[in-house]
């Protein structure tokens, strides 16, 4: 009892650990910016429309508001200011604040002069209270296996955003050996944490090794023959031009899919390894074929749901992109194929159901043979004895 309240208060320290490191988490190096910007929270108070703007009026503008916004935070805290907040004539670009409103303030400074502007919504108060709701779930629902989950998500974060990334923007280190030393760290103590060192611990984690290496090989081959450049979105291009214009985003996008597939192949590979570990529990006279024709019959059914749900979520990443290539009418199929941008993802989601799909038959042959050999050993055992 004493050791089971030890090992709890050891995860929780651990686990409050990662979580300060993943909030204090920030890319290191990067260039201050010019002019001095600083974000502060705030609150709108009122806002009335102006008839004459002032300033020159940019393409794009549909008119302007006065925003009185009394400040949540920073040095300026309960200070009510005036901003002069520009409408936009773009769908989605726009930012229309009313009373009451939880907002986030740009604060800028030049020439002596301190300017406010209506950055954006404020937004983590929500993102921290989901948060809260799915820890508060998994533990109410998993107990112990759900703190432990919670564990590990920590850690992957903690892996990928204090190590992973910092090792990237170095950029001292080959990015396909920095991703694949990541993902079996991962996959290691994740399937470790949450099912503990066994027989069916290993093959899971060695199965999941294998089916993330397939996709990387077949990840690796589609960028260099489909010509895949890694500048798919605004954001890598915006990177590619500023700040990381030493780095190949075709590593960054092969990084990408292979973590994208890295959750499922796992899931896929405990699912198998547990079934045959349960198995062999209640039959221990089973040997190595049955254990593995076992752990295949479970791949099977497990297959085609998680291959449908790998290809669905890339799907639904993208689907503002579908609808506007499926809404004109006279783009041709040759060309919609063929973009950079439809190419990645059709990549993505394919190497990644293939690794899942070859996970399968990997994981059930290891943790049949890791069985079967502990069983023998046993056997032997009771034989000298």
């Amino acid at each position: 009892m004493v050791r089971q309240k030890t090992k709890i208060i050891l995860l929780l320290c651990l686990l409050f650990t990662f979580g300060c490191s993943i909030c204090a988490a920030a890319p290191p190096n990067l260039p201050p910016k010019a002019p001095q910007i600083d974000y502060v929270e705030g609150v709108v108070v009122s806002v009335q429309p102006l008839d004459r703007p002032t300033g020159k009026r940019l393409p794009g503008m549909e008119g302007a508001d006065s925003v009185v916004i009394r400040l949540t935070s920073g040095p300026e805290s309960g200070r009510e200011v005036t901003s002069i907040h520009h409408k936009m004539s773009m769908p989605g670009m726009n930012i229309e604040p009313k009373p009451g409103d939880k907002i986030i303030v740009a604060v800028t400074q030049d020439f002596g002069r301190r300017d406010y502007h209506v950055a954006d919504f404020e937004r983590q108060t929500y993102i921290y209270v989901l948060l809260g709701i799915f820890a508060v779930v998994l533990i109410a629902v998993g107990g112990r296996v759900g703190l432990r989950s919670l564990f590990v998500i920590c850690f992957a974060v903690f892996v990928i955003l204090q190590i992973m990334i910092p090792l990237i923007l170095k950029g001292a280190w080959s990015i396909t050996l920095i991703t694949f030393a990541v993902s079996a760290v991962i996959a290691l103590v994740t399937q470790v944490t949450v099912s503990g060192w066994n027989p069916k611990t290993w093959g899971a984690a060695l199965g999941t090794v294998g089916g993330v290496a397939i996709a990387g090989l077949l990840a690796s081959a589609s960028i260099a023959f489909m010509h895949l450049t890694g500048l798919d979105s605004e954001e890598a291009i915006m990177l590619k031009v500023t700040s990381l214009a030493a780095v190949n985003f075709q590593d960054v996008l092969f990084a990408g899919i292979i973590l994208g597939s890295l959750g499922a192949v796992m899931d896929v590979a405990i699912s198998i390894a547990s079934a045959q570990y349960e198995l062999k529990h209640s039959c221990p006279e089973l040997n190595y074929l049955e254990l593995l024709k076992a752990g295949l019959n479970v791949g099977k059914d497990i297959m085609g749901t998680m291959s449908n749900t790998l290809i669905l979520a890339y799907l639904g990443s993208f689907l503002p992109l579908i609808l506007l290539l499926t809404s004109q009418k006279n783009m041709p199929l040759i060309k919609v194929l063929n973009l950079n941008l439809i190419a990645t993802e059709v990549a993505r989601a394919i190497t990644g159901s293939i690794g899942l799909i070859c996970a399968i038959p990997v994981t059930a042959a290891i943790t049949a043979f890791f069985l079967s050999r502990i069983d023998n050993r046993r056997q032997r055992r009771t034989t000298t004895r």
